[in-house]
């Protein structure tokens, strides 16, 4: 993910590869929802993108998570920095 999809890096003239246009870089595994999951799922999806409930149940959609087990930023000179996925979820509680 990087601030280049929005407009502050062209705002600040920044070009999408430089280190001030901060990149967020994501790894972990997709992982099929359980049961006790699926409603939640759901809800959170259908409520962003309604159209979706009548997309063709015989296409085997499935819902999904993305267990994250390691984030790095780049948003300054001298390398990426490692944020676990505990400090990534605990910052969450503010927005």
């Amino acid at each position: 993910v990087s601030l280049a999809e929005t407009p502050y890096c062209r705002k600040h003239k920044y070009d999408p590869q430089n280190p001030l246009c901060a990149h967020i870089i994501f790894a972990g595994s997709i992982v099929k929802v359980n049961d006790s999951e699926a409603d939640v799922a759901k809800k959170a999806l259908f409520s962003r993108h309604p159209e979706m409930e009548s997309w063709p149940k015989d296409h085997n959609w499935f819902f999904a998570k993305f267990n994250i087990t390691n984030i790095w930023v780049l948003d300054y000179f001298g390398g990426l920095k490692i944020v676990t996925p505990e400090e990534y979820y605990s910052t969450l509680q503010y927005f």
